[in-house]
């Protein structure tokens, strides 16, 4: 990882210390609590001097300094930094960011990049905090959403590579919502004619309004009694999984939420992706339980929902 990386973490433990804000801080106790390699501290202890955040109280030089201290500027700088680290908006606003840029670094030509390496790479940190896997999962579930994405998910596996809507995003030097705000993405699917009016893509889900003067396609969404039904399912096979206490939790919490929100397609689709999560790997737990055919059979209904 980068000094700069380093740096950031030092500085919030720093202020987050009980030593106090104008109080010296023992550089290497520091070091310890965030992981660093201590001879690593060196570099972090120059960048962070450099840039004018700490003083360091030691004749002898920087490399083997006692302890530092807090200038005005770098309380104001850890400031920033909690507040940035505690915001969820930011958060997200990052990760949608940086992780179609990785995508398109580490995906081989036609292929996907492992998601899992992400973890290992500069951009799992942000604002001197670690992102969660959850943060990076609902982020790529909205740049799916957005076509900005391709996943492929098989258990215990995500792929992740850009669009080509998303690759002109990563040739850019632009954020993403300046991107978005300014090109014209490109259409999708094929245009179908019926009958005097043309329908972009798959014309077997939409009410066409036909006639002389109307061009009008008409999304039906989802399937209100097959939205109930399998809510339905997903209760009934809950108690049977062996999911810990946080799981089953984040489980019931996604089937209200898709109770109350799956018939919007979209927001249907990133709810379903967060039950699948959950489901996926306590299929063992149910065929232990003798539930295997019934969770089954609600993945299968899911799948035919919202894919």
């Amino acid at each position: 990882m980068m000094p700069e990386r380093y740096a950031e973490m030092f500085l919030l433990r720093m202020f987050s210390s009980r030593d106090g804000l104008d109080k010296v801080h023992g550089t290497h106790f520091t070091a310890r609590e965030i992981g660093l390699d201590e001879r690593k501290l060196p570099d972090v202890i120059s960048v962070l001097a450099r840039q004018g955040y700490i003083e360091v109280f030691n004749s002898r030089g920087i490399a083997i300094a006692p302890g530092v201290m807090f200038t005005k500027a770098g309380i104001e700088y850890a400031q920033e930094l909690r507040r940035r680290s505690s915001s969820r908006v930011e958060r997200e606003t990052y990760l949608h960011n940086v992780l179609v840029r990785w995508a398109h670094r580490n995906a081989p030509p036609r292929g996907a990049a492992s998601l899992h390496l992400f973890a290992a790479d500069e951009s799992w940190w942000f604002a001197g905090t670690e992102v969660t896997w959850d943060e990076v999962f609902a982020a790529v579930d909205y740049l799916e959403d957005e076509n900005l994405l391709r996943v492929e998910r098989t258990p215990g596996y995500t792929g992740i590579r850009p669009t080509s809507w998303g690759t002109n995003f990563a040739h850019s030097s632009m954020t993403l919502r300046t991107f978005m705000a300014t090109q014209q993405p490109p259409s999708g699917g094929t245009r179908n004619y019926h009958g005097g009016v043309f329908v972009q893509g798959n014309v077997s889900n939409s009410n066409v309004a036909g006639g002389g003067n109307n061009s009008q396609a008409i999304n039906q969404g989802v399937d209100a009694d097959a939205l109930v039904s399998l809510v339905s399912q997903l209760r009934q096979i809950a108690p049977a999984l062996d999911l810990s206490e946080g799981d089953a939790e984040d489980l019931a919490d996604e089937i209200d939420a898709l109770e109350r929100e799956g018939v919007d397609l979209g927001r249907g689709r990133r709810i379903w992706r967060s039950i699948k999560r959950i489901l996926t790997p306590a299929v063992s737990s149910a065929i232990a339980a003798g539930s295997e055919q019934a969770v089954q059979a609600a993945l299968t209904a899911g799948s035919d929902l919202f894919n």
